[in-house]
């Protein structure tokens, strides 16, 4: 009998042996694919990648945006012609040869809705999902974004966007649907941690999101002008919904250039030089080294947009 309780021991201690060596390949196996996807150091197919042309960085260099890498794959633009398998494999910030030799605050809307990694949020107004990847970053890994178009063709280049960023590494925490609010919202069982409101009239959606969120959570509206802010403001009290406006701020954007450039009064008088062979060649002597530091636009304003943050602050409409 004890023979036969050892047996049995021994049997049952190689199977908790077994489980556990094939729980550990298996956590392995998706931090190395997680790793894979975050690793920034070379690029590999399916990237897509920013090519700047370096030989005209004195006065503004030109970009080009060249993806997804595909190997035997050709992309013809100002630069020449790229070979794909010529950028699949090398370093970022790599140097290549050629034959010839966006504004949505979207960090300050993921801010003002206070997300964490666990967080369920309601993007209404897809758009090309840059706005959805920004709240991705958010609350990867383990949060959620449901997000709604009732654009196809918006869904369709907001997906494809998705799976080419990062390798796709967001694309399972996001669920695009095709469809008007009330319908899509209807079918969710979960509350929302926020909600994300990017349409001309956000104050039409509200009855059928305010239900959705959670108490003391907040929607962000993101609204071109203050007639529409004012809009929402008095929507929202005429129907008495329970939302606390907390702050409308403005968004500015504005482009400053800062470049160094040489004081020629500080350059010995014997010495031929030009200003550009210097900046380009980073040799400018410390004495005569300055930086020109000035707004890049004429509008002065930088006005882009407002950002309006709600608060619900009951539960009942």
């Amino acid at each position: 009998m004890w023979r036969n309780f050892k047996k049995l021991n021994l049997k049952l201690h190689q199977n908790i042996q077994f489980l556990y060596s094939r729980r550990t390949i298996c956590d392995k196996a998706v931090i190395n694919e997680i790793n894979e996807k975050f690793d920034r150091t070379k690029f590999v197919e399916g990237d897509t990648v920013i090519l700047r042309d370096t030989a005209k960085k004195i006065k503004g260099s030109r970009k080009s945006l060249i993806g997804p890498l595909t190997k035997g794959a050709k992309t013809e633009n100002f630069c020449g012609i790229i070979n794909h398998d010529s950028i699949i494999g090398i370093s970022i910030r790599s140097v290549i040869k050629t034959n010839k030799g966006i504004v949505f605050d979207k960090g300050n809307s993921v801010a003002l809705l206070d997300l964490h990694p666990y967080s369920r949020i309601l993007e209404v107004g897809t758009g090309n999902g840059s706005l959805t990847l920004y709240l991705a970053r958010a609350i990867y890994p383990t949060g959620h974004i449901q997000t709604i178009d009732c654009n196809a063709e918006n869904i369709r280049k907001s997906q494809k966007n998705v799976k080419q960023y990062f390798r796709g590494i967001y694309y399972d925490n996001i669920t695009f649907n095709i469809g008007t609010c009330s319908d899509i919202f209807n079918s969710l069982s979960e509350s929302a941690d926020g909600i994300v409101l990017d349409l001309p009239e956000p104050w039409l959606e509200l009855p059928s999101i305010i239900p959705k969120l959670k108490l003391d959570r907040f929607i962000i509206c993101y609204l071109p002008n203050m007639t529409q802010v004012l809009e929402l403001i008095k929507f929202i009290r005429v129907k008495k919904f329970k939302l606390a406006t907390e702050q409308v701020l403005e968004i500015l954007w504005r482009p400053w250039e800062v470049r160094s450039t040489v004081i020629r009064s500080k350059m010995d008088e014997n010495i031929s030089f030009s200003i550009d062979n210097l900046v380009m060649e980073n040799i400018i002597p410390e004495k005569a080294l300055a930086y020109v530091c000035r707004p890049t636009c004429d509008n002065t304003t930088g006005h882009t947009a407002f950002l309006v943050q709600l608060k619900k602050i009951e539960d009942d409409m």
